[in-house]
């Protein structure tokens, strides 16, 4: 886009939703902040999320789109501010308006690639290769002159919350020492989650002998899994599904030695705090922009010939089999967490070939 200088001094980056696409947005916040190191820098987003756009790099302040809020009233709201330039990285609907009636100088808006993946889920493209999602975010910002920058997520945890978690797992019995692994069961759809009995039989071969905590984190959407998860596990599990403000999620994650994660927004959270993560993908598949890509961080697929079978894992399986999860044994899923872990202290079992 022509005409974009380096005089900005007002940003609007626009990203409602969800959890994980928040966090992977973290790269352009950042390199946002190293191009325009004077400029301030607002994170538009729904209000369940605020706390987790604070921890973004580089932002400074967020606005918040209430659920009862009426859009034309959110929208006079950001048009009051006159930004220099507002950054569309969800390019939905609302994001779009409010990039053209937002009072923005300039607006520029990411690239989805929405009908690349839409043709890799179809069993006609299924060799498609698209690009991370992180790429195609710090695309939108080529404009800027922004051509070149670190991918790695990150999210800034304030001490305050740090104290927090540690207070609460003293309470628990869990002190500073305590080796801890999170265990994220939760995703957006049923279709998407590793059954819960797989998540028990990994928390009872990291728990016996009882030297590892096992903390298990997700919101009021996954109470019932982690209920049925800690009564099918013989281990001491830590659940605080549903118990955690989700502004504390990453102090928590951050906790943890390793994390065992579903494709979810726990995963690209535990990512962003620098815990190494396993994410276990099914109908989903890693090549379709969302895995997590930590130095230390694993990806688990079945790669089965039908999958990916839909873009967000929200589908029921047209096969009537789950086979991409219900197959993933946890002999397999051991395998690739031992090498997150101290196998030595945590396994009962050596690592499987």
């Amino acid at each position: 886009m022509d005409g974009i200088g380096d005089n900005i001094m007002k940003i609007l980056i626009v990203r409602f939703s969800s959890l994980g696409d928040i966090v992977l947005t973290s790269p352009a916040t950042r390199a946002l902040r190293l191009k325009y190191p004077e400029a301030h820098i607002s994170f538009a987003v729904k209000a369940m999320y605020a706390s987790i756009a604070c921890l973004l790099p580089g932002v400074d302040s967020v606005i918040s789109l209430k659920p009862d809020q009426p859009f034309l009233s959110f929208l006079h709201e950001i048009r009051e501010e006159s930004f220099d330039i507002i950054i569309d990285l969800h390019a939905n609907p609302r994001s779009i308006i409010l990039g053209r009636l937002g009072r923005g100088s300039k607006t520029v808006t990411y690239n989805n690639r929405r009908l690349a993946r839409m043709r890799m889920v179809s069993r006609f493209g299924g060799s498609i290769e698209t690009r991370h999602t992180i790429e195609n975010y710090l695309s939108a910002l080529n404009p800027l002159g922004i051509e070149r920058a670190n991918h790695q997520t990150e999210l800034q945890v304030g001490a305050n919350e740090e104290q927090s978690v540690a207070d609460r797992l003293m309470h628990s019995g869990i002190g500073a020492e305590q080796t801890l692994l999170g265990i994220a069961p939760g995703a957006s759809s049923t279709v998407k989650q590793w059954p819960a009995k797989f998540f028990a039989e990994i928390a009872d071969r990291l728990n016996a002998p009882p030297s590892m905590g096992i903390l298990v984190v997700g919101g009021h959407q996954d109470r019932a899994t982690a209920t049925d998860i800690v009564s099918l596990s013989r281990a001491d599990l830590l659940n605080w599904v549903g118990d955690l403000d989700i502004g504390l999620l990453p102090a928590a994650l951050s906790r943890c030695r390793a994390v065992l994660s579903n494709d979810s927004g726990p995963m690209h959270v535990a990512s962003a705090v620098g815990t190494p993560v396993l994410g276990l993908f099914g109908p989903t598949h890693p090549r379709l922009g969302f895995a997590p890509i930590g130095t230390e961080d694993l990806s688990l697929t079945l790669d089965l010939d039908c999958s990916p079978c839909s873009r967000h894992g929200n589908r029921p399986c047209w096969k009537n089999t789950r086979a991409c999860l219900e197959e993933m044994s946890p002999d397999q899923v051991f395998s690739k967490l031992s090498r997150l872990l101290d196998t030595q202290k945590c396994s009962t079992q050596p690592d499987m070939p």
